[in-house]
């Protein structure tokens, strides 16, 4: 035994050597290797992966493993790189198989904001490096892959699936037997992660490791030894079938790791051997925020489920009580990874993962069989449906319960160390027994009160008054934060394929600690100005909901009949000019100008300014030069540029008036209609504005000084970076 641990010890230290090695040579990202090329014609020989094919309008999307670039009409030699892209082009792709496309190289499109998802991270682990957009099909070599041929039975798998169990819980049922979870809509993903579930929606170590003991039970009449590896066997081929994607490895090593172990210590010495192989394979899963919860599970699960049994009760029934210990000891494990990327708690998760996961996780099982049955199988994915059906409608009670979850804000780093010492005395690890019980109690109380202490002073500490412009593509979206930290949001962006209001307004908020907005000002019916408002009316509550006075069209009267059935126990006003909403003690947010009469389209803008002793900003919308032409305006701090920086905006008698030191302009990198147009910025050069632009540098913040001064930050990088400005 001794001889054994030294071996498994110097095999760690080996594949720790390795890991450290592979992480000081990374190469470039995929998207830095192909930076020199974007905007070239290009011709792309590549596999394609039959899961990510989409249609959509007679357009087709996928993404496809470069197996040969070359960089037409330039007489160059091919482009050394074997990553992915991802391509569209009008018309079909086959499901298979090996094409060759050309087209323009493109950069990827990301937003970037604060508590937004970390599109560049996730293109460097999935080695995306770039679009090739207005594609064509050169030829095709319909030869299917072994790989591409267990992600069509895969997705053969999920169409039955979703046919049998219908298209509402089909979709959240293949997404956990199957793996993805794209097909899902914004409700269910929103009550799934606010109950603390959302591991599930995807291949989890839990589902993987029920599926474990139902393949140990068939498999009882197997030799013991052989009944081990032949589950693993069976394991292995499930994992190739889920696509052998990043979670399902993941999940995959846990079971491995739980089945094959022996004791505690034996289970946890796998456990950090295989986390160590996996990042010695693909260093960067280690900023995998997926990597990351599943090892702390599984973590918990080995090194604190045994103090969470010695807490519990022992008069609770075994299942109960184990049920309990085992949740609790994942939940506490990956607590602080959820509250630094998520910033928020789910206070019911514990009796949702007691109530709801083995219920969900027995719908899971029967989809998986059912899917499988040729005969019985649509009877068993029914009742897994019904089951599911179930889930939801508790699922849905429990998050509607007041203080279902804690938003906290930011946190700062040494958070997450104070906390895991905390777990570590709570514990009771074998290495804290030379402290006596006196001084463990003292280094407990230390920690809480630190914690607690930093956690207060995070929700109420005084803020300087803050303007945030988020980036969210071909759109407006500002954000009003006031020192006593009341919020205003003016507009809320939308785009068709990502729901601003959930994925970027929301999670924006949580990083300030708010679920709570004061104001939400809708400037006109624009969809990428309202379309994220509903997602955001639903999960976080709005005091006053100011609606423009626009005349309108049936696609408008919709979107407004769909605010005002959302935007239940908000105050809804229409605008109206000489309007002021006191924000905060001597900060306004003044409705400077609204047309008299309902108009359409983008002169129906309401023109709105923020207000205050430190500094002013000037909101336009979309509003255009004909608008602009009978205004009487003062000179504001910032102006946020009408319509996106068009040239049919912010004329130079306008921008005369308003004398902007600052001018933002909101708008989509690479959008189809050129903005910012160069007259636009030619004008704003002419009138001495400095010049922030979220397609080029993403959500931008303006900080307003108690002096009168402002400074102005960026977060282009993924982390605030300020910006110099001769005139600022």
């Amino acid at each position: 035994m001794a001889k054994s641990r030294k071996i498994r010890l110097l095999l760690l230290a080996c594949l720790l050597s390795l890991l450290a090695f592979r992480l000081l040579t990374l190469p470039p990202s995929a998207e830095q290797q192909l930076a020199a090329y974007v905007g070239r014609q290009v011709l792309l020989t590549g596999d394609i992966e039959p899961l990510s094919v989409r249609d959509s309008g007679g357009f087709t999307s996928a993404v496809v493993r470069c197996r040969r670039l070359e960089v037409l009409h330039g007489g160059e030699a091919p482009v050394p790189y074997s990553g992915r892209l991802r391509v569209s082009l009008q018309g079909s792709l086959p499901e298979a198989g090996r094409v060759e496309l050309s087209g323009t190289l493109e950069e990827l499109v990301s937003l970037r904001n604060p508590g937004g998802f970390d599109a560049q991270a996730y293109n460097r682990v999935q080695e995306l490096g770039g679009r090739v957009s207005r594609a064509q099909l050169v030829r095709e070599q319909p030869r299917v892959l072994w790989w591409q041929r267990f992600a069509l039975w895969n997705k053969r798998l999920s169409q039955s699936i979703e046919q049998a169990a219908g298209k509402e819980y089909g979709a959240l049922l293949s997404g956990m037997v199957l793996g993805g979870s794209g097909r899902l809509d914004e409700e269910t993903r929103e009550l799934f992660t606010n109950n603390g579930l959302a591991h599930l929606l995807s291949v989890s170590g839990t589902h993987l490791l029920l599926l474990t003991g139902l393949l140990l039970a068939v498999l009882r009449p197997v030799p013991q030894p052989w009944r081990r590896l032949s589950v693993v066997a069976l394991l292995m081929a499930y994992a190739a079938l889920c696509g052998l994607r990043p979670p399902v490895l993941r999940a995959l090593v846990m079971s491995s790791v739980l089945l094959l172990g022996g004791s505690g210590a034996e289970r946890g010495r796998l456990l950090l051997l295989a986390a160590a192989g996996l990042l010695c394979w693909q260093p960067l899963w280690l900023q995998d925020v997926g990597f990351q919860l599943s090892f702390a599970a599984a973590a918990g699960l080995l090194w604190l489920l045994p103090a969470c049994r010695r807490v519990l009760p022992e008069a609770l029934p075994e299942p109960v009580s184990e049920g309990l210990a085992v949740t609790l000891a994942a939940q506490l494990a990956v607590l602080p990874f959820e509250l630094y990327y998520f910033h928020q708690l789910s206070l019911i998760a514990l009796v949702s993962n007691i109530l709801l996961v083995p219920v969900l996780e027995l719908a899971a099982q029967l989809a998986l069989i059912g899917a499988l049955l040729p005969v019985l199988g649509v009877w068993l994915l029914q009742a897994a449906a019904w089951l599911t059906a179930q889930v939801v409608v508790q699922a849905r009670f429990f998050a509607g319960l007041p203080w279902s979850t804690l938003v906290v804000g930011e946190l700062p780093a040494y958070c997450l160390v104070l906390y895991y010492a905390l777990l570590a005395l709570l514990a009771d690890f074998g290495w804290l027994q030379l402290w006596r019980n006196a001084e463990r109690r003292v280094a407990i109380g230390c920690c809480v009160l630190l914690l607690g202490a930093t956690v207060l002073y995070q929700q109420y500490r005084p803020l300087p008054l803050a303007c945030y412009f988020l980036d969210v593509g071909q759109g407006d979206c500002a954000v009003v934060v006031t020192p006593s930290h009341r919020i205003a949001v003016l507009d809320t962006g939308g785009l068709q394929n990502l729901s601003t209001g959930s994925r970027v307004l929301a999670p924006f908020l949580r990083t300030l600690g708010k679920r709570e907005i004061d104001v939400l000002l809708v400037s006109h019916y624009d969809y990428d100005h309202v379309g994220g408002a509903v997602d955001l009316l639903r999960q976080v509550r709005v005091k006053t909901l100011v609606l423009p006075n626009e005349a309108l069209t049936e696609e408008s009267s919709k979107m407004r009949q769909r605010l005002l059935a959302a935007a239940q126990g908000a105050q809804v006003q229409l605008a109206a000019s000489g309007v002021r909403y006191e924000l905060d003690t001597g900060v306004e947010l003044a409705l400077v100008d609204v047309p008299p009469e309902a108009v359409a389209g983008n002169e129906a803008s309401t023109l709105a300014a923020l207000v205050s002793a430190q500094g002013s900003v000037l909101f336009t919308g979309d509003m255009g030069a004909e608008r602009e032409r009978g205004l009487e305006l003062a000179h504001y701090d910032v102006l946020k540029a009408g319509h996106h920086g068009s040239r049919y905006s912010s004329s130079p008698e306008f921008l005369q008036q308003v004398q902007p030191e600052l001018t933002v302009l909101s708008c989509g990198r690479g959008n189809r209609y050129g903005h910012p147009h160069a007259e636009t910025l030619e004008r704003l050069r002419d009138v001495g504005s400095a010049v922030a632009r979220t397609d080029e540098q993403g959500c931008v913040k303006v900080v307003f000084d108690e002096g009168g001064g402002l400074r102005c930050y960026v977060y282009g990088e993924m982390r605030w970076q300020r910006l110099q400005f001769n005139n600022l």
